[in-house]
């Protein structure tokens, strides 16, 4: 099963607005990630798909540093989102300078916008962070280390932390993080068509978030698409 991990939506103030359900439903992948920036609040509208969805988040610590969140559950993604909200700047986004943030419902209908600003980083440090997602269940990952907002590029090593699985998107990034972690591939896709272009393979047919995380800590999966 081809599943891609790391997938904004309209909600992010980088990404496409037409990041909705109808437009991500065609991606031909099985299973994907819905991970937005500082905030899970769309991913339920993605979770009612014709395909395996695992709510998410995409945490930037105080270093500038992308933290991806898996969960196996929405609840937790949304009381982690929450959390999350408190330790943003309290700015208003401003939508005509920044980018959008829309809430998007399972037809693609744009239902409303989050004021609060997802692109900005939190004052929570890398090692709070990843605390805050433990204690609410979620599974860390380093996204994309080796590119800007990657935690071997903001920092030059990888923080010993309880942080299992690494996003490459490259080989060197792939050499660099294989010795510490289950290293995984994904899109970081910002526009429908990126949605796919790397993604990991993952053994047997996974039907539950819980079933997939698990076959990630376990290695049971091989890379695929073309890495940098």
């Amino acid at each position: 099963m081809k599943a891609d991990l790391h997938v904004h939506t309209c909600l992010s103030p980088c990404a496409d607005l037409l990041m909705i359900p109808p437009a991500i439903e065609k991606a031909r992948v099985d299973v994907l990630g819905i991970v937005d920036h500082n905030s899970a609040k769309n991913a339920s509208a993605f979770l009612k798909m014709r395909k395996l969805v695992i709510p998410g988040i995409e945490i930037q610590t105080v270093e500038d540093v992308h933290l991806l969140a898996f969960f196996v559950d929405l609840e937790a993604a949304l009381k982690l989102t929450e959390v999350v909200y408190e330790h943003l700047p309290k700015v208003k986004h401003d939508h005509e300078k920044m980018g959008y943030q829309l809430l998007v419902n399972e037809n693609g209908d744009y239902i409303g916008y989050e004021d609060a600003p997802l692109g900005f980083p939190t004052n929570l440090t890398i090692s709070q962070a990843v605390e805050l997602v433990l204690s609410f269940r979620g599974v860390p990952a380093y996204a994309h280390v080796e590119r800007r907002f990657g935690v071997l590029y903001q920092l030059g090593f990888f923080p010993d932390l309880d942080v299992p699985i690494a996003e490459v998107v490259s080989e060197e990034g792939r050499l660099k993080a294989e010795e510490k972690f289950r290293v995984i591939v994904s899109s970081d896709a910002h526009f429908p068509v990126e949605v796919g272009r790397r993604y990991i393979d993952l053994k047997g047919k996974p039907d539950s978030p819980k079933k997939v995380l698990d076959r990630i800590l376990a290695g049971e999966y091989t890379l695929g698409g073309v890495l940098d």
